[in-house]
């Protein structure tokens, strides 16, 4: 009796785990559809929201557009008559005392001038030791050099400066990331932009925002079931940036491969390997160098600055100020570049750099790097400002960036119309600047000399470094190594600006010239 009882009493045991298996069972089969659901309704939303915006902020980028031209510039606002020949003009320029084969001279000579082999191998080691210096200054160390400094005498310099290569959370959250901004390029409805050229443009598919947003959006959702720590990205960071340099690497051999084997391209120079010679290359109709600008450097930054802000709270108990306005001001940021792709698409530096290691390398290792600083070193520090300093730094960085905004897409509509447009009112003043393309054949392009083109060449830059170190600010009083970021981003878009310059020179020639002499400043009016 006593052995049939225990019999029973087992039987009642089994049956009872039995029926709490089947209902976690079934409650784990709940949540996954739930979830399931929900990311359709995301992706869903989306894409209808994004659809729905689009003409609202486009009017309102129009209606700012002219607003802060009058606010900034309308007392130097000139009404000067459209010209639209090839030639010049009785009233439009004046000439410059330059002969034409002085030009000729130039240009050649500029089209001649290389960077020396030695300056090039110095910038291929620099770049990887400097991009993990900084990483372990500011992320180990909290920006102090000194303290970095001896560490480092501390420890042999290549541990002590590489983060950890086998770290599988790591690995993992790399490789779900990949996959899953493949499958939202390739799965996700794409809104078509298009790249203006002299021969016409090009139509390009591009589904940034939405990728972008419902990322960031499972991202937060799946912290929120559990499935990972709310602060991975951050506290794993170190090691993320280092399997992004093996991604990088990896990359690059592909493509070093398939020039091997193919008959397009050949890398014959030390210049080659580090600049490229492709300007897009593709691989299963993916744009790498765009993909890795757009899905790689600008949606990682989204994730950290979402995992900053649940690393402070989680750490800490709250969130300074400084944390928080900084991290919105640089989710405007984000969101305008998804926004208004087709701009970063028509930007020279799209247009005219070739996809190389140094862009490689630039765009998936060390922009992450600078760009995420400022969040770490206020996020870690708990470093504070004052409520009257973040709402002045928050108002700034966002009029920086819509003015950024409306002076880009004043050029891109002006192109786009092929200069049968009014700009506040008034016909454009510009320049048909005649050039020789890469088949020898005529063409030309407008150079926009009204509006905040009037101003200066470049006076995107300008707003852009600006934007940058009002990031900066944010973290208050800090080390010299924290508001690296903004230096180095002045200094970058500064050679950039050199750069635009001499290439503008070398294709336009003589156009080129009159241009300076109708816009004389390149980035302040009136100083330089």
């Amino acid at each position: 009796m006593q052995y049939k009882s225990s019999l029973c009493n087992t039987g009642n045991i089994t049956t009872k785990n039995d029926e709490k298996d089947v209902k976690a069972n079934l409650s784990r089969l709940f949540a996954i559809a739930q979830f399931k659901a929900t990311i359709s309704t995301i992706t869903l939303s989306t894409t209808t929201i994004a659809r729905f915006l689009s003409p609202l902020l486009d009017r309102i980028i129009d209606i700012c557009s002219g607003f802060l031209f009058r606010l900034l510039f309308g007392t130097m606002q000139q009404r000067i008559l459209r010209r639209t020949s090839f030639g010049g003009s009785t009233s439009s320029l004046r000439r410059s005392s330059i002969s034409s084969k002085d030009i000729q001279a130039i240009q050649m000579a500029l089209m001649k001038q290389h960077l020396s082999t030695e300056v090039i191998l110095c910038l291929l080691i620099a770049l990887p030791i400097f991009s993990f210096f900084y990483l372990f200054v500011i992320y180990q160390n909290q920006g102090s050099l000194a303290s970095a400094m001896s560490a480092l005498l501390t420890r042999p310099f290549v541990l002590a400066l590489l983060p950890p290569l086998f770290d599988i959370v790591a690995w993992k959250f790399t490789i779900v990331f990949f996959s899953l901004q493949l499958i939202f390029h390739w799965v996700l409805p794409h809104d078509t932009v298009y790249l203006l050229r002299s021969s016409g443009d090009v139509r390009k598919s591009v589904n940034g925002f939405s990728s972008c947003l419902l990322l960031c959006l499972l991202y937060v959702m799946g912290s929120g079931l559990g499935m990972y720590r709310h602060d991975l990205v951050f506290i794993h960071f170190s090691s993320i940036i280092m399997c992004l340099a093996i991604v990088c690497v990896a990359t690059f051999i592909f493509m070093m491969i398939t020039y091997r084997c193919g008959d397009y391209y050949n890398v014959t120079t030390i210049s080659e390997f580090c600049f490229g010679v492709e300007l897009n290359p593709s691989v299963l109709d993916i744009d790498i160098k765009h993909f890795v600008r757009s899905r790689v450097t600008l949606v990682l930054w989204p994730l950290f600055i979402i995992s900053a802000l649940y690393y402070q709270r989680n750490m800490y108990g709250k969130m300074t100020r400084g944390l928080i306005g900084c991290s919105f001001v640089q989710m405007v940021y984000i969101i305008k570049y998804h926004w208004t792709e087709y701009l970063a698409l028509n930007s020279l530096d799209y247009k005219c750099a070739n996809c190389g290691f140094y862009k490689l390398w630039s765009d998936m290792v060390l922009f992450p790097v600078l760009y995420c600083s400022p969040i770490a070193v206020i996020a870690q520090t708990q470093k504070s400002i004052s409520l009257i300093t973040c709402c002045v730094l928050t108002v700034a960085a966002i009029f920086l960036i819509c003015l950024t905004t409306v002076i880009d897409k004043q050029k891109y509509e002006f192109r786009r119309s092929k200069g049968v447009i009014k700009i506040h009112g008034v016909d454009p003043f510009f320049i048909t600047a005649k050039y020789k393309n890469d088949h020898g054949d005529t063409s030309a392009n407008l150079l926009l000399g009204s509006g905040y083109w009037s101003i200066s060449r470049h006076p995107n830059y300008i707003c852009e470094a600006a934007t940058f170190a009002v990031f900066s600010a944010f973290q208050g009083p800090a080390t010299l190594a924290s508001h690296l970021p903004a230096i180095f981003i002045a200094g970058f878009l500064f050679v950039r600006l050199w750069n635009d310059e001499m290439r503008c020179l070398a294709k336009y020639g003589q156009c080129w010239i009159q241009y300076c002499n109708k816009v004389p400043f390149r980035i302040l009016p009136g100083i330089y």
